[in-house]
């Protein structure tokens, strides 16, 4: 709980670049994005973003227990991005994290 509080208040970039590869209609709108548009995702936003995180600023490792990491989205925390362009830091995070 400690290391992703850390990597949440300090995540290794403040956001991550992807290109639309099929149309998408963002929920909830009418906005398209269309292939081939670049998006940027705000990994420092979302860590600090009170909907995910509450008192985002404050350090708080209790925000990485079971129930909490439950109700709270997916993609809402992504230290090392996601998807099969994440970065390899994820996969041997998750090696040592899975060995204790």
């Amino acid at each position: 709980m400690l290391i992703s509080e850390t990597l949440r208040k300090h995540p290794p970039a403040p956001a991550t670049v992807r290109v639309v590869t099929k149309p998408y209609v963002l929920p909830g709108t009418s906005v398209q994005l269309d292939v081939g548009v670049m998006i940027m995702i705000p990994i420092y936003g979302l860590h600090h973003d009170p909907k995910y995180f509450p008192d985002p600023e404050v350090f708080n490792p209790e925000n990485f227990n079971d129930e909490l990491k439950a109700n709270r989205p997916n993609n809402s925390y992504l230290p090392f991005g996601d998807g099969p362009r994440n970065c390899i830091g994820k996969t041997e995070m998750c090696f040592i994290w899975n060995r204790h």
